[in-house]
């Protein structure tokens, strides 16, 4: 009898968030310059966040401000004197630094008037995007935002300021994300009249949950000896319930797609037949064996239980989304990788020794289809088989 293959089947997993409630809109921000656009007279070293329309350092400790394009290198984009980072939107973003055991190297604060006072009793989504300087020597969790009524006469000193912000970093994990923007986000709800806005660390330094981050390849200066944050994208926007606060800072997606191909198996296909039509698939960025790999999975341990002179090789695989998506965030930097191992894993938890297994994490080095359409692109996210015959 010939190979029979079935018609290719979708399995779509939804994604969608039980939220389901509208997104809240930019228009509605009542942060002026949110995004640290505008600013008036000449750029030409750091320390000049004062130059930016609506906005001001809190204390004499003047935070930097960087620009895409400027001829002075310390205060470029994406180049500049802490590392390397393009901007989150725009071609400007603030830089500040978050905490410091030296005692020279004070704090810096963002500082800014609203648009309008906040209203007693109305709930604010409350959120801005950050990225660890690459020279930065510490990560904090700490960052936070305090609200207040009346303006007062900015601190004559370079001194720290010690309040309880009352918008403080929801997911509480330490902001050490140096390749790409993190968001910081949460919800508040206002007193009532709260018009100015102060943004950075506001805990002591016991108080404050710090990491100590390793160098970055070629870094050829020492490491500077703060937790330095450039701030991008600011924006207080009214809402009417929890759910309008979006704090994902991922790009929204459509339903996620595992492509499945069923194959009917007969008596007389080869063992080598067996192995390569034994691909299994992924949904995005996700590694775990679902109930359809694990019993093409059961079905290689079969066979290579019967025959114990077969070796395999296991390659995994990324889409194009995904290996964009770990150039941003490092944890996804092995998915491939991983998602191989987690089949040698489970080989060996059917008896299979993994001596009998070599192990490739290849990305999107080969990709099982070119397309860009959701369904071509659940192709490529696989881990495939070839049978090594001694």
């Amino acid at each position: 009898m010939k190979n029979r293959f079935t018609l290719l089947s979708l399995i779509a997993v939804f994604m969608f968030s039980t939220l389901g409630a509208q997104d809240v809109t930019d228009k509605e921000n009542v942060v002026k310059n949110a995004e640290l656009e505008a600013y008036s007279g000449k750029l030409k070293k750091l320390g000049k966040f004062y130059m930016v329309e609506d906005w001001d350092a809190y204390t004499l400790e003047r935070p930097d401000y960087f620009e895409e394009g400027n001829i002075m290198p310390e205060i470029g984009i994406p180049n500049n004197t802490y590392g390397f980072q393009d901007a989150h939107s725009g071609s400007h973003y603030a830089g500040i630094n978050a905490f410091s055991y030296d005692p020279k190297n004070f704090r810096s604060y963002l500082y800014t008037e609203l648009q309008d006072p906040l209203e007693k009793g109305k709930m604010y989504c409350v959120k801005y995007y950050v990225s660890l300087a690459d020279n930065s020597k510490f990560a904090i969790s700490n960052l936070g935002v305090y609200f207040y009524k009346r303006d007062i006469e900015e601190f004559e000193t370079k001194q720290n300021v010690y309040y309880e912000a009352q918008v403080k970093n929801n997911m509480q994990k330490v902001l050490k994300n140096t390749r790409s923007w993190e968001i910081v986000c949460n919800v508040y709800t206002s007193i009532g009249k709260e018009r100015y806005m102060v943004l950075g660390n506001f805990d002591s330094d016991s108080e404050t949950v710090y990491e100590k981050v390793a160098p970055p390849p070629g870094l050829k200066t020492p490491q500077i000896q703060m937790a330095y944050y450039y701030i991008d994208d600011v924006s207080v926007v009214p809402i009417d319930n929890y759910s309008q606060c979006d704090c994902s800072a991922k790009k929204k997606r459509g339903p996620d797609v595992v492509y499945s191909k069923s194959v009917t198996f007969d008596e007389d296909m080869s063992a080598a037949d067996i192995v390569e039509n034994s691909t299994i698939y992924f949904g995005f960025l996700k590694k775990g064996l679902n109930s359809s790999a694990q019993v093409d999975i059961d079905r290689l341990a079969v066979l290579m239980e019967e025959n114990p002179s077969y070796k395999l090789k296991i390659s995994g695989f990324t889409d194009t989304e995904e290996a964009k998506e770990a150039k941003e965030d490092p944890n996804f930097d092995n998915l491939s990788r991983d998602r191989a191992y987690g089949v040698l894993d489970y080989l060996a938890s059917k008896g299979i020794s993994k001596d009998r297994c070599s192990v490739y994490g290849l990305g999107d080095s080969s990709l099982a289809s070119a397309g860009k359409t959701p369904l071509s692109q659940a192709k490529n996210r696989r881990v495939e088989f070839i049978l090594i015959n001694n």
